[in-house]
Parts: structure tokens; C-alpha cells; sequence
């Protein structure tokens, strides 16, 4: 059995392709068969089966495409890890508790995905268990690298007939304190309630961002933590925030020089925000400046960046597009 509060006795990692939920989209990852622009089998390993259950896919490792296995198959707990494909180092994604190695690949139940498996288009798993918990995609935010775990799909790092090397150890150790961390945060047994994509809510795409009044006390602690910060550096400020200029604040200088400053906040520690088609639009000017402001209703943080500093900091993704009528002559 496993123990995120206290060390465990059967524990193993498996590293596969990144995915934001793991619940049957995109999977991003350095693995031939993604590459090929194949779906990867991982896509799944965080869905909720009509059993109750969840199946984990681990890519084949070695020249015999081995899955892992123990001839005490019972009770492992698996750290999930993948690497985020704009980011260096690897994330521990989820885990798996009390899970039973498989020792070979079998096909998904059936009625995980309607309409997506059939007998010549099936997804595999190798790796069974009742009990999963999902890191939430914004709260990956540790990544950390180690040879060992860069050079395999697997490795057993507890349990029987297992022989530790001080590689093991080390990754043992850092896996086993991240499990602790993470249990309090880790959404258990996720399904689209408990762990919800907001990001694609067709109905409210900006509901991962809060209740409409929490954004709106997000917004304006969010003005007034950046003008405090600007008066500090001598600068005065008026809102334009109402003029759907592009900006929220236009910053002047005792010197003269005039910042057209766009505000954006959260109350987290992990920088988020959405920006308008004018917003994103009025970058390109040479006054331009984001203050972004992180805990804004707790301790905030205010940075300040320019249009380069802002692209080598953030990247930008469309969230909803807009569709109309084509007019033709």
C-alpha cells in the first residue's frame, strides 16, 4: 500500500507525454509515435472508466518494449511524470495509489471514449487502479530534472526484489516529497466535476478565472497594488480603463515619459490572464508595458514588462474564436 504522508513501500515512476487533463486530448511529447502525429495512448491515463476505475498507458521501454512489472503485482503506488513541452526538467503530473501492474499491455475497457476505440483502432494500458490523483496543469509549477529519469520510461525505486542504487535513492527521496507536498492539492479521482477544463468551457471559456465578482476584486486590487508601485517610481497615474483603448492606466512621469500600462491579475502565485483582441493588439506600441500582479488578494507582486520581456515571459494561446458571416460580393 501507499502512503503520500509518509513513505511508501511498493513505488515506481513512469514518465509519458504531456496533457494538461489527460482525459482524451492532445498528448505533447518527444515519442516517435507522437511525433508521427499518432494520438498518444497516455491521452487517457486520467479518465475515469464507466468501472469506476482509471488505466494508465506507459510507452514501451527497451529493446523488448517492456511495461513494468513485480511478481508482486499489488498495491504500487506510480508517480506519473511527463515533460512540458516549452519547459525544460520533468513534472510530476498525478499518481496512481494502490494500483496492480499488468505486465503487458491490454485494451482499454470498452465505453471509455464512444466512437474512438474500436477493434482496429484500440488503446492500450498497462497499468490498472482505483484510486488516481491529478495535478492540476497551472500547479505544475516544480520542475526538476535527474539523468536517471531522462534516460528511461520506468523505474522501480521501493519493493520487493528491488535493488537501490544511489540514483534511486536520490529520486526516491525528491518523488516521495513531492507526493507529500502535492497530497494536499492533488485533485483525487478526477472526472470533469473535480478537475473541470475550464480553459474549454464552450459556455463561460473565462470561468477558470473565477466568478465574475471574484474577477472584478481580483481587477481592481490587481490597479491599485500596480499604481501604488508606479508611484513609487515617480510616476502619476489616470484610468482609461473605461476608454477600451487597449490599456488600463496611463502612467506619466515627473520627467515626461508616458507608459500606457495594461493591468493583469490573479489571486494566485502562478501568473494567468486573458487578454481582449484590443489589448493584445495595442503591444506593438512603443509605450506599452504589462504589470502583471500575482496575489493580488493576499501579498501582491508587481512586475513590469516590456513588449520583449512580455513575449520571452509568457506564451500566448486563443482561448475562443469568434465566428461571422462571411459577406460575398
Amino acid at each position: 500500500m501507499s502512503a503520500p504522508n509518509g513513505s511508501t513501500n511498493k513505488l515506481l515512476w513512469v514518465k509519458f507525454g504531456w496533457s494538461d487533463y489527460y482525459r482524451g486530448g492532445p498528448i505533447d511529447g518527444n515519442f516517435p509515435f507522437i511525433q508521427d502525429g499518432e494520438q498518444g495512448h497516455e491521452a487517457w491515463n486520467f479518465l475515469r472508466q464507466d468501472d469506476g476505475g482509471y488505466y494508465c498507458y506507459t510507452p514501451p521501454q527497451g529493446r523488448d518494449g517492456s511495461t513494468p512489472w513485480n511478481d508482486d503485482p499489488n498495491g504500487w503506488t506510480v508517480a506519473c511524470l511527463a515533460k512540458h513541452p516549452k519547459q525544460k526538467g520533468i513534472h510530476l503530473v498525478g499518481w496512481y495509489e494502490d494500483a496492480v501492474l499488468e505486465g503487458r499491455y491490454a485494451v482499454r475497457p470498452d465505453g471509455f471514449d464512444p466512437g474512438v476505440s474500436s477493434p482496429v483502432d484500440e488503446f492500450y494500458y498497462s497499468i490498472r487502479a482505483r484510486t488516481a490523483y491529478l495535478i492540476p496543469p497551472e500547479v505544475r509549477t516544480e520542475p526538476f530534472s535527474h539523468t536517471s529519469i531522462r534516460q528511461g520510461k520506468y523505474s522501480f525505486l521501493a519493493g520487493p526484489g528491488v535493488q537501490l542504487t544511489e540514483n534511486k535513492v536520490e529520486v526516491r527521496d525528491l518523488l516521495e516529497d513531492r507526493l507529500r507536498r502535492f497530497a494536499r492539492i492533488a485533485v483525487r479521482n478526477p472526472d470533469t466535476t473535480s478537475a473541470p477544463d475550464r480553459d474549454n468551457d464552450p459556455v463561460d471559456p473565462l470561468g477558470g478565472f473565477g466568478t465574475p465578482e471574484h474577477r472584478k476584486a481580483v481587477e481592481e486590487a490587481a490597479v491599485t497594488a500596480v499604481k501604488r508601485e508606479l508611484a513609487k517610481s515617480g510616476y502619476d497615474c489616470v484610468s482609461r480603463e473605461s476608454d477600451n483603448v487597449g490599456y488600463d492606466l496611463e502612467a506619466t512621469h515627473k520627467d515626461g515619459t508616458i507608459l500606457h500600462v495594461e493591468v493583469k491579475g490573479t489571486a494566485g502565485a502562478e501568473p494567468r490572464f486573458f487578454m481582449t483582441r484590443n489589448e493584445h493588439d495595442y503591444r506593438e506600441a512603443s509605450e506599452w508595458r504589462l504589470a502583471m500582479v500575482v496575489d493580488t488578494l493576499g501579498t501582491p507582486g508587481v512586475t513590469l514588462y516590456d513588449l520583449r520581456e512580455f513575449e520571452r515571459a509568457f506564451d500566448m494561446a486563443p482561448m475562443v474564436w469568434k465566428g461571422t458571416r462571411k459577406v460575398t460580393s
